[in-house]
């Protein structure tokens, strides 16, 4: 059980910031001031982005996925218990998406100024960024594929040029 509700905070991170996970980290210290001002750009960024609202959808879509899951592992679980689970995953996922919000946001505040921080949030909440985020899920989805066929068609072509190289006949030595 406690393997499933990791992973549920995982799931939920990974699929809402999953493009934006390879940003580079400062060098630079920063004073007390600074580290407020980008936390506090970083939770606008946040919600710019839509964060609490697909963090919450995705906790929707987790936990049905986690309670199949289980019912599988434990087939002669009750519907009482399996009720019982499922709504103490729901509460405490509910319970603890500040905390996640909050140190997602300082993920962003480490590597962003907080004028770069309101700069993308600016972005997020223009029409181009509004249509980014109402096209991600897809174009990830998509992307995603591309990359799969491109990788089999690689493969392919690496056999393929391996057995031709390998039905050559060796060349004669003396």
């Amino acid at each position: 059980m406690r393997n499933l509700c990791s992973a549920a905070g995982v799931v939920c991170a990974s699929l809402l910031f999953s493009p934006m996970l390879s940003l580079p980290a400062t060098a630079a210290p920063v004073t007390a001031g600074e580290a407020d001002a980008r936390m506090a750009a970083a939770m606008d960024l946040i919600d710019a982005m839509g964060g609490r609202d697909a963090v919450m959808v995705q906790i929707s879509r987790v936990v049905p996925v986690q309670m199949q899951e289980l019912q599988a592992q434990f087939p002669n679980m009750s519907a009482e218990m399996r009720g019982t689970i499922e709504r103490s995953m729901r509460e405490e996922m509910s319970r603890g998406v500040n905390r996640l919000l909050t140190q997602m946001a300082g993920a962003w505040a480490e590597r962003f100024t907080a004028r770069e921080l309101r700069e993308i949030a600016a972005f997020h909440r223009s029409p181009a960024g509004q249509k980014l985020r109402a096209q991600q899920q897809d174009l990830q989805r998509e992307l995603s594929d591309i990359g799969r066929n491109w990788g089999e068609d690689i493969g392919k072509r690496i056999q393929q040029r391996l057995r031709q190289d390998t039905t050559r006949s060796a060349p004669l030595t003396s």
